[in-house]
């Protein structure tokens, strides 16, 4: 590692308000500059969204989107760079082409793409395609993937997805269960998972946005609304509640955002993520796991996690900085932050 050569770091992120809490070390942090938007403000942003606009590039190829490119680093100096770029900018690569701009204007930067979401659902706006990762993987100095299964299938490296520490919430037991996710093919199990709860006496918080109004089934417990719900929200209710249910439609191979909040939280996750029993992150300790409704452990749901709120040994493993860690060490080089 050459220790005299420093780099600052600049986060291509994004302004989606669950990346918002879960990259927060990294937007707090004076040495590290975070871009959440490509969209300016006023009138230059009105202009940009119709260039930008992906339907009416679908009929004409709107030319010099990557125009924008200085813009984005208008407050970056300096040549010892390290770009952290995530997906929110890769699907825009095809149209902006930002990882050759970075790589002639900051010849001595080091340039690495973090995706958390499988490759195959990263879909270019322009290109109606999964994202190129050929042509990403030759205009980057390494790439990431959250995935373990994703990483090995396309021959990335692993890293997990990370997570912030939570703070100012107010934590009880409101609720036993709680679940916040659409129908998808779910709302029987929720159902039958929530009756049961009502029959031991345990409080459920089910919450599904967007269940067209005819196919919502009444239970005690469960509430539909029209719209998702703010993020600040959800979090709020993992505050106050005991145990944190999650039901996947696929075959996972990695921890979800679920299984952090809970690690942050001090929760409980009950969870049909068999991939977890393996994972370096499995402890039975804020970890159960069930393949249906009818191997639920209802005495985990009264004990809830052996954890509480910013005590779970994990949480120094999600954090930001322990990605900063883990490109300084495949890179070998070192990051301010």
């Amino acid at each position: 590692m050459d220790a005299a050569k420093k780099y600052r770091l600049v986060v291509f992120g994004d302004d989606w308000d669950v990346y918002q809490a879960a990259h927060r070390d990294w937007i707090d942090n004076p040495n590290i500059i975070y871009i959440s938007t490509f969209r300016p403000s006023g009138i230059l942003g009105w202009l940009q969204r119709i260039q930008f606009n992906p339907k009416l590039n679908r009929i004409v190829t709107i030319p010099l989107k990557q125009k924008w490119n200085p813009y984005y680093l208008r407050n970056v100096s300096g040549n010892n760079v390290c770009f952290l770029i995530t997906e929110k900018w890769l699907r825009m690569e095809y149209g902006i082409k930002l990882l050759p701009f970075l790589k002639k204007q900051f010849p001595e930067s080091r340039i690495v793409c973090f995706t958390q979401d499988l490759v195959e659902t990263i879909i270019d706006h322009y290109s109606q395609q999964p994202i190129d990762i050929k042509y990403l993987k030759s205009n980057s100095d390494l790439f990431i993937s959250y995935d373990l299964r994703d990483a090995v299938k396309h021959h990335l490296v692993y890293h997990p997805t990370v997570y912030s520490p939570i703070h100012s919430h107010k934590f009880s037991n409101k609720y036993d269960l709680y679940f916040l996710g659409r129908d998808k093919g779910r709302l029987k199990t929720l159902i039958s998972i929530c009756s049961t709860a009502q029959c031991k006496g345990l409080r459920c918080l089910f919450i599904l946005p967007e269940v067209p109004k005819s196919q919502r089934i009444p239970c005690e417990g469960i509430i539909y609304v029209d719209d998702p719900i703010d993020y600040q929200d959800n979090l709020n209710h993992i505050a106050e509640s005991r145990c944190i249910i999650e039901i996947l439609q696929d075959e996972a191979s990695s921890p979800t955002f679920r299984t952090w909040e809970c690690i942050m939280f001090g929760r409980m996750l009950i969870s049909n993520n068999q991939s977890l029993r393996t994972s370096n992150f499995y402890d039975s300790g804020y970890v159960s796991i069930f393949h249906d409704e009818n191997d639920f452990d209802w005495n985990i749901v009264k004990r809830g996690s052996t954890y509480v709120s910013g005590q779970n040994p994990f949480i120094k493993l999600i954090s930001p900085n322990s990605l900063v860690s883990f490109i300084e060490n495949k890179l070998q080089i070192q990051i301010i932050t």
